[in-house]
């Protein structure tokens, strides 16, 4: 756990809330854009189109977003927004902290009436999380994450698995992708049980959970994908860096991350020692 990094409390001496007020308000409006997205998961002919081949949305979430986007801005007018469904404003790179949103992470879960998808909505501070909740509806599970405090699932402490050996542990991916020999030069142990749930921040806070134990996809991740997850899973004792082991920062002109690495820390040099060749490769054939 980051226990040598905490919130600047100074910055909390210049405006009329604490930082327990911020957690209180992440958590409050983070569960109540849970239930809006319910109302829609149960309504009959979902408006429902493709921003992009295989990128779906729905009418559910521009209608989380706008609640989220409505309410996180009109308690907290100084911080700046960045959201998958909003269109991206650039004064956001002038903003000291920043709220970032996935209105719903796992749409396409969502779309064809199943429980792997959340709501994902995290705060940053100078390009780095400080607060995140993840909510999980339909699993009941509600993730919380304070920098320097620990997570929590449903309010009880959270910490990755202790797993040491690559054959014993569950990986949350695609499992075409994970056992594609065309992608991994050192492959993955055939018997390792692996797992994909829609929502990359659910596949992650689950590791966090110590549910599974690790996760790695080499496709890019936007911000609104990774920073809850982030802050959740480190602050469970578990790591998340790029493919090439370096930490994600946020709130930049892209936001966009190459690839991702999560696990817990017992696993990560097993892990590593297949992400690094197929990475060569990747770059080989690019």
């Amino acid at each position: 756990m980051a226990d040598t990094l905490k919130f600047n409390d100074d910055y909390y001496d210049t405006c009329p809330w604490t930082a327990e007020d911020d957690k209180n308000l992440i958590r409050d409006v983070t569960h109540e854009a849970g239930a809006i997205a319910l109302e829609y998961f149960h309504k009959v002919n979902l408006k429902k189109w493709e921003k992009s081949p295989d990128n779906p949305v729905s009418e559910a979430d521009m209608a989380v977003d706008a609640y989220l986007r409505d309410n996180l801005t009109k308690n907290r007018p100084d911080y700046g927004w960045l959201s998958e469904e909003t269109e991206d404003d650039s004064d956001r790179l002038n903003c000291r902290r920043l709220w970032i949103v996935d209105p719903i992470d796992g749409t396409y879960g969502f779309i064809n009436n199943r429980d792997d998808w959340c709501i994902s909505v995290a705060l940053i501070e100078n390009g780095l999380p400080i607060l995140s909740c993840i909510y999980a509806p339909l699993r009941d599970e509600l993730y919380l994450a304070e920098l320097g405090g620990g997570a929590t699932l449903n309010g009880e402490k959270i910490a990755v698995s202790k797993c040491r050996k690559i054959e014993d542990a569950h990986m949350m991916g695609n499992p075409k992708a994970i056992l594609s020999s065309n992608l991994w030069p050192t492959p993955w142990p055939k018997g390792m049980t692996i797992t994909q749930d829609n929502s990359i921040a659910l596949r992650i806070a689950q590791i966090a959970s110590g549910k599974a134990d690790t996760c790695v996809t080499l496709k890019p991740k936007n911000d609104w994908d990774m920073a809850a997850a982030d802050l959740i899973l480190k602050e469970a004792g578990g790591t998340l860096t790029t493919g090439e082991g370096d930490a994600l920062h946020y709130n930049e002109a892209r936001p966009l991350h190459a690839h991702i690495v999560a696990c817990c820390p017992t696993l990560k040099d097993a892990v590593m020692a297949r992400v690094t060749p197929a990475l060569l490769v990747d770059k080989q054939v690019k």
